[in-house]
């Protein structure tokens, strides 16, 4: 075993530990029935029950909405930080993006309910997209800052010389070197914010039933442990697979 091998066994052996041996295990209660026996019979019900699948396609909807909205509000903050602030402004605006994660997780969920509760806002859909807009931005906001970084002014500055409009900067340059950045924090943001549990709890009410709320009932509340290991595996390995298309996709192009 080289050098190489060596150094990374001790990542190596956490994955297994802390992934891939949880993994099988959920693989395993997975198919076992309620009888003892073996088969697929928990597949069959999730993909069968309309309810399981209205979690499923809620959740898809909450995911896709907090990745646009992050997006949005990312893409213009890391243009202007990464092309058009210096020194000590640009500092002190990274600062100001990364200052989240230095928060606690739960503690940025209880900020924003206290906050709504000033706004007379109780707990239901707003609330909850609130609280996940502003704990997933810095993950948006990052990936999209990298791509932005390396755009130097004078690249603009001789693309408007030679007559390109502000539109055709924005979409044939400004877009196509921020486009790496837009994929990962999309599917960074969209992975976490698809089995998202602690927001919708907190600050969803009727409305924050999504699949991390679903998979902890079937677990802890439910005592539906295959059903619960079931639709883990199908969310995780739906996910990954997607991941790798979209990846091989950005790779090819």
């Amino acid at each position: 075993m080289s050098k190489l091998h060596l150094a990374a066994l001790p990542l190596i052996l956490f994955l297994l530990a802390f992934f891939y041996v949880p993994l099988a295990v959920l693989a395993y209660y997975s198919i076992v029935e309620e009888d003892g026996s073996y088969g697929l019979s928990n597949y069959l019900e999730l993909l069968q029950d309309p309810a399981y699948l209205r979690v499923i396609l809620y959740s898809i909807v909450i995911a896709g909405q907090t990745t646009i909205a992050t997006l949005l509000l990312s893409l213009p903050a890391a243009y202007y930080i990464a092309v058009h602030s210096r020194g000590l402004e640009k500092a002190a605006l990274l600062v100001a993006m990364i200052t989240p994660f230095w928060i606690d997780f739960l503690l940025r969920a209880l900020a924003i309910k206290n906050l709504m509760y000033l706004l007379d806002i109780r707990e239901g859909y707003t609330s909850m997209m609130a609280g996940m807009i502003y704990d997933y931005l810095p993950y948006m906001f990052l990936p999209v800052y990298a791509s932005l970084a390396g755009i130097r002014g004078s690249l603009l500055q001789a693309a408007r010389i030679l007559g390109a409009t502000p539109i055709h900067v924005a979409t044939k340059i400004i877009l196509p070197l921020a486009l790496p950045g837009i994929v990962a924090g999309s599917i960074l943001v969209f992975l976490m914010s698809m089995t998202e549990y602690v927001i919708p709890a907190l600050l969803g009410g009727t409305q924050g039933f999504t699949v991390g709320t679903l998979i902890y009932y079937l677990f802890l509340s439910g005592d539906k442990w295959g059903q619960g290991s079931a639709l883990t595996l199908i969310i995780t390995l739906s996910l990954l697979i997607a991941t790798i298309i979209i990846s091989r996709r950005r790779t090819t192009s």
